[in-house]
């Protein structure tokens, strides 16, 4: 079938980059150049930071960033995975997963076209603190640690099954919450002083921030939205209406019955509505979810906690509490629930299967003009992207690196929704070549039918990512229509933000803003990047590292 309104059968690439063009054939261990790192391309560096920078500095701006950029750039994520005891005689503490890194927060705040502020701070001191003193960690529950597990951003297990915890009596810094970044979520004024920055996890914790200084300021739960949302689980990724500023999210309760709540809370009035109980879905790891003009989306990918998630209280971290699937056998399969967002006895919900898959980030989701609904995501047919963020399979020096280049790739791909049918089907799917993640649109276009998906990309040239790639989902073909991407060779980028031209008349009128880790230098710079042509329009160069993270968010002034 062909995705209505698309004719996305064959891509062309065009290449826009300051670098050089170059090929780049897979290297073996004995051929790894002068960096020492898989195909010259060295990102070891942006692994581990052990550095911060409290007091805002002035970076140094080429080219120009567009006058309607004026606002902040936050960028959240783990900044150093090893600590030392204060006892010599201890050896250093390891963190072996990238989603267990020591949580630290990025603001590049845009004053003008030529002058951009940085500052940068870790969020976990009193945690550090503690580790450093006692030479051991105090809670055992991770991501991916296998041994002598590090107190990462799911240290929110530790409260498996008793999750009334009152996290409020927490300190601060006591919380490693790294994963995504929001600005004043509603229903949290009265949990800080202003407005609020809320760094958030898979998980219910939530770490607010102060949007200037950086400093935590607190940690709650969801519980403090509504006295149901007491299940450990949620997903990083909430989803907020450009119409109305109202925020969806999911609340998921383990145990003998399986419980997700599906809520809404209010821009206008802050309070918080559960939109929909369900109960006969299976517990799956949810990092993203769809939302339409209509509907919440939630699909229960296929990688399931094992044991109604009783395994993770025995191996003690997530990824080992995951079953592996088959996307040929029908007990695997992914579920879909269309919720409507208004909810009325004359508007059920509607449950919909798939073959098996597994997805972190879901693009975004639309109404068309039947009841029918599309749907686009990341899309993996095995669960080897998790093993592949072990920072041993990642770093261009570590020889380990060199198997997982070509595993654990993401496809973009569009699912048609159909409840009307019962069907669920893929109508477009993205070259394997160009394997993809942390996808991302123009914002006013949530919810919406939107033409260009922008996304980070890796075609096995660097053991992480090699480029930022923008698909037109209307190409009719035509030399360089399809795919346009922008490289520069030993560049890695980080996910990229749209930040739209209030002027503009079409949606890729805007630029992107991603930060960028030179390898070949050792720093970073925050890149400004045209969203029509992917061509660089200005840079600001931090001076140092800014770890390689996971998410950002872009606050207009005013």
């Amino acid at each position: 079938m062909t995705l209505p309104g698309a004719a996305v059968e064959a891509l062309h690439t065009q290449h826009n980059s300051p670098c050089p063009r170059m090929e780049h054939p897979k290297m073996d261990e004995s051929n790894e150049g002068k960096t020492g790192s898989y195909n010259d391309w060295p990102n070891n560096i942006g692994f581990d930071i052990h550095s911060e920078q409290r007091e805002p500095v002035e970076l140094t701006v080429t080219g120009h960033i567009p006058e309607y950029c004026r606002g902040t750039l936050y960028r959240v994520g783990p900044g150093g995975n090893t600590i030392q005891p204060n006892d010599p005689s201890l050896p250093p503490i390891s963190i072996s997963h990238w989603f267990d890194g020591l949580g630290q927060i990025h603001r590049f705040q845009i004053v003008s076209p030529t002058q951009i502020i940085y500052s940068s701070r870790f969020t976990c001191d009193t945690l550090v603190e503690r580790i450093r003193q006692t030479g051991q960690f105090h809670n055992n529950f991770t991501f991916g640690q296998k041994r002598d597990p590090c107190q990462s951003y799911f240290r929110k297990f530790v409260s498996m099954f008793s999750s009334r915890v009152d996290l409020t009596t927490l300190d601060a810094s006591d919380a490693n919450v790294n994963v995504t970044v929001s600005y004043n979520i509603p229903g949290l004024s009265s949990h800080g002083q202003g407005p609020n920055l809320v760094a958030k996890t898979d998980a219910n914790v939530m770490q607010i921030l102060d949007p200037e200084t950086l400093e935590p300021r607190g940690v709650v739960n969801q519980s403090v939205l509504h006295p149901s949302l007491t299940g450990p689980l949620s997903a990083a990724h909430c989803r907020v209406c450009p119409k109305t500023g109202d925020v969806f999210n999911y609340n998921l309760t383990l145990g003998p019955i399986t419980t997700y709540q599906i809520f809404r809370i209010s821009a206008s009035t802050e309070k918080t509505d559960i939109l929909a109980t369900i109960k006969d879905a299976p517990a799956s790891y949810i990092h993203s979810f769809f939302l339409t003009e209509t509907h919440v989306v939630l699909c229960c990918f296929s990688a399931r906690y094992k044991y109604l998630g009783l395994k993770l209280l025995y191996v003690k971290n997530i990824l080992e509490s995951l079953s592996s699937f088959s996307a040929t056998d029908p007990r695997d399969d992914a579920v879909w629930y269309l919720i409507p967002r208004t909810p009325s006895p004359t508007s059920p919900i509607a449950r919909l299967t798939s073959p098996a898959f597994f997805s972190f980030h879901c693009t975004n989701a639309y109404n068309l003009p039947s009841s029918d609904i599309i749907a686009e995501c990341i899309t993996y047919r095995t669960l080897d992207i998790l093993s592949k963020f072990y920072l041993a399979h990642l770093r261009g020096d570590s020889p380990a690196a060199i198997d997982w280049v070509d595993k654990g790739r993401g496809v973009l791909t569009r699912f048609l929704l159909s409840p009307s049918r019962g069907t669920v089907e893929r109508v477009y799917e993205a070259p394997a070549e160009l394997a993809v993640e942390l996808p991302t649109l123009n914002p006013r276009f949530v919810a919406r039918r939107h033409r260009y998906t922008y996304a980070l990309v890796s075609r096995g040239r660097s053991t992480l990512l090699d480029g930022i790639v923008k698909f037109d989902a209307e190409a009719e073909g035509g030399e360089g229509e399809g795919v346009k991407v922008w490289e520069c060779h030993g560049h890695t980028p980080g996910e990229a933000v749209f930040v739209g031209d209030p002027e503009g008349t079409e949606e890729d009128d805007g630029v992107l803003l991603s930060v960028v880790l030179d390898g070949m230098k050792g720093v970073s710079y925050l890149l400004c990047l045209d969203a029509r042509t992917m061509v660089e329009v200005g840079r600001a160069e931090v001076g140092g590292v800014v770890g390689l993270g996971f998410h950002g968010n872009f606050v207009k002034d005013g």
